[in-house]
């Protein structure tokens, strides 16, 4: 008969497991500690070079989905998930942390700085930025710290726009240039769930003080304070928050 719940060698494989995953997909861990205990020097080796194979893969398909709009208009599908095979990006391989906020942002940040120069018009900054930030939820998935009080999602981002991107989006996809593109003053928050969905909605100025409100250290009474916004409308407007991953819920200490 098997044995039941977990004995000390599926403790012990499960610990070498999480250690051998943390050590691929954090730089900084293979920096410190080149040749740790549960690898020897070949093995060492070979995993670093894995490491790096695998953040290449990871970035290239998030690049890819991220920024498929923009290369779309350069007539280029791989724009953007290129600049992985460039040295720029064998720069960020040597501090990388896979899935990371702070990673996905300096990732992004090199594509914005590459593909930014290509096209002038004033709409194209802002459908750089658009994807920037949608590339941002797709890129990070680094669980956000729980706390004692409401908080934003570690990705959560609202960004203001002058033109009105989802129309610009439309068009690229239907084959038409946005040239003639409208100027609506739009404010988006782009999230993601834990489970990966992504979100991208338009905030009107009630939901915008709210989210702007939410802080990590705010009571929700204190947000609707702060927001200027009544407590009613204020526990609504958060749940619909929690809802697409922008606002975590408090978490509270069993007692």
């Amino acid at each position: 008969m098997p044995p039941t719940g977990r004995g000390p060698s599926q403790r012990s494989d499960r610990n070498l497991h999480d250690q051998l995953i943390r050590y691929l997909t954090d730089a900084s861990l293979r920096s410190a500690n080149k040749y740790p205990d549960f690898l020897d020097e070949n093995e060492a080796e070979r995993a670093e070079r894995f490491s790096q194979f695998l953040a290449r893969r990871y970035y290239r398909d998030r690049l890819h989905r991220g920024f498929r709009h923009s290369a779309r208009l350069l007539g280029s599908e791989g724009a953007a998930a290129s600049l992985v095979d460039t040295p720029a990006f064998d720069v960020i391989l040597e501090s990388f942390v896979l899935g990371s906020l702070a990673t996905a942002r300096t990732v992004g940040d090199l594509v914005l700085s590459a593909l930014r120069g290509k096209r002038s018009e004033e709409w194209r900054t802002e459908l750089l930025q658009y994807e920037f930030a949608f590339f941002i939820q797709l890129a990070t998935s680094e669980p956000t710290p729980p706390r004692s009080f409401p908080q934003r999602g570690v990705s959560a981002l609202v960004r203001e726009f002058q033109f009105s991107v989802p129309e610009i989006l439309e068009k690229i996809k239907n084959g038409h240039g946005p040239e003639d593109a409208r100027c609506v003053s739009t404010t988006l928050l782009f999230s993601r769930t834990q489970h990966g969905r992504i979100y991208v909605v338009q905030l009107d100025a009630t939901a915008c003080r709210v989210m702007h409100a939410v802080n990590g250290s705010r009571e929700p009474a204190e947000i609707a304070e702060t927001a200027g916004v009544s407590e009613e409308e204020t526990n609504r407007v958060l749940n619909d928050l929690i809802g697409i991953g922008a606002v975590l819920p408090p978490v509270r200490e069993a007692a």
